[in-house]
């Protein structure tokens, strides 16, 4: 188990703060961070990552806090940073080699068959005298996960990994953060709900940061359900809609826009009901679509 408690942080004394008292708890399996560009995601999986100091606060792991030991900490932790920045003049076993002697693996015979399992496990293997300037975005996010499973870690943490991804690679990695996910505590932040709803037992929705939300990602669907509407109507009177409800979604088909509103009932004619899901609920946490 893993605490997060009343972690603060600011980067200048008068200054908004980038995180305002978060407090989660995250459990084994895969738990997500959502939230919009600027949330503050990155800043919080950087103190998790001890990477960072926090203005005020805490984490701990099983009730201890890692400051008491942060070399015994850090070696249970596994960190794939947002900008993946690899060393493009080497081959994948070249680099995971020399991350390997940074984490303090020496034998010789240890450092290859730990090579080859995670060649095996990042899906990597054909690619071993290719070098990573030549890798295409989604090898490179692969290559991150590598070196951030060298020596097994208990903990992953992993910042926006399928940004920028095509649609097979960014599966590739989803299902590859599940099958971790199994074994290990995974934090996986991102601004795509649907990567969260994928592999996610539990979720965090972190807005400004503050967190509004905290706890099962069907809990959070829930909350939401039997109030979705879904209704055709003229770019015109979106503004009647806005006043009454919170729009979570809007999409333009052949000059007509339809919208996703929340409201305990139908606030327009022809609305229908319609299945939630955790866009909705995320959107409607931090107060709708912006204009």
């Amino acid at each position: 188990m893993i605490t997060v408690d009343g972690i603060t942080k600011k980067y200048g004394k008068k200054s908004v703060p980038a995180l305002d008292h978060v407090n989660i708890e995250i459990p084994s399996g895969v738990y997500g961070i959502l939230g919009r560009n600027g949330a503050g995601k990155t800043t919080l999986l950087r103190i998790m990552a001890s990477a960072l100091a926090p203005t005020e606060g805490k984490i701990l792991v099983d009730g201890t806090p890692i400051g008491k030991n942060i070399r015994a900490f850090r070696r249970k932790l596994g960190f794939l940073p947002q900008n993946t920045k690899l060393m493009p003049e080497l081959n994948i076993v070249e680099f995971l080699e020399y991350m390997c002697i940074l984490k303090g693996i020496k034998k010789k015979e240890t450092i290859h068959s730990e090579i080859e399992r995670l060649l095996v496990i990042s899906g990597l293997s054909g690619e071993r005298k290719k070098k990573l300037k030549a890798y295409s975005g989604g090898m490179l996010r692969r290559a991150g996960i590598a070196q951030a499973l060298i020596g097994d870690p208990k903990i992953l943490i992993v910042d926006e990994p399928t940004t920028g991804l095509d649609p097979e690679e960014r599966l590739y990695f989803i299902n590859l953060i599940s099958r971790i996910g199994s074994e290990k505590t995974v934090i996986l932040s991102t601004h795509i709900t649907h990567d969260i709803e994928s592999v996610c037992q539990n979720v965090c929705f972190l807005e400004k940061g503050i967190v509004k939300y905290s706890g099962k990602t069907k809990e959070a669907v829930k909350s939401v359900e039997n109030s979705v509407w879904s209704v055709q109507i003229q770019p015109c009177e979106e503004a009647k809609i806005r006043e009454k409800a919170i729009l979570t979604r809007e999409t333009y088909e052949e000059g007509k826009l339809t919208v996703r509103y929340i409201a305990n009932e139908s606030i327009y004619e022809n609305s229908v009901n319609v299945k939630a899901t955790l866009e909705d609920a995320f959107i409607f946490s931090v107060g709708g679509i912006s204009r």
